[in-house]
């Protein structure tokens, strides 16, 4: 696998489960603006917040081969390995996926990252911790104070201003 940054603004993005991991995955591609469904019957109370916010649409519901037709990502979170297996079998080709219980299952690791200013670093263990992947990205943001992150942005402007110059 390689590393990569994914614009998902506006992107489907179909979350199957509703327990904390999938809120957890799901907060990410809110972020970023990606259009988010949950299938799911039962979810928690955060993911049902958010649907009555208008934030993602919800349905309540088993996942059907159908909903999977749609989606750029598809993030298979359920607590049912079985399920999230069968998600991963029967997603397209060019579908991106991450399966929770089982990331060799899937073709997609969804990384630990932290978003300072322009900064974004990620952090993944490829499965193997990602309890460490989570320690190894908070250890590493700390090296990064305000200050820097200030300057970061200035960077930016220069540079912005020197691409609309020629």
């Amino acid at each position: 696998m390689i590393p990569l940054h994914i614009n998902v603004k506006d992107k489907n993005v179909l979350v199957v489960g509703g327990g904390k991991i999938a809120l957890r995955r799901l907060l990410l591609f809110l972020e970023e603006g990606a259009n988010v469904i949950v299938v799911s019957p039962e979810v928690v109370v955060e993911i049902k917040n958010l649907s009555n916010q208008k934030k993602l649409l919800w349905l309540e519901k088993e996942v059907e081969l159908s909903d999977l037709e749609h989606a750029f990502i598809i993030i298979a979170a359920t607590n049912a390995p079985a399920i999230n297996e069968w998600i991963a079998e029967n997603a397209k080709i060019n579908q991106l996926i991450n399966v929770a219980s089982n990331a060799e299952k899937g073709n997609v690791i969804v990384p630990k990252s932290i978003k300072k200013g322009r900064l974004t670093m990620s952090v993944s263990t490829n499965g193997a911790s990602p309890v460490l992947a989570k320690q190894i990205c908070e250890q590493l943001s700390l090296q990064f104070d305000d200050q820097f992150i200030e300057e970061l942005d200035q960077m930016y402007k220069i540079r912005m201003n020197k691409k609309r110059k020629n």
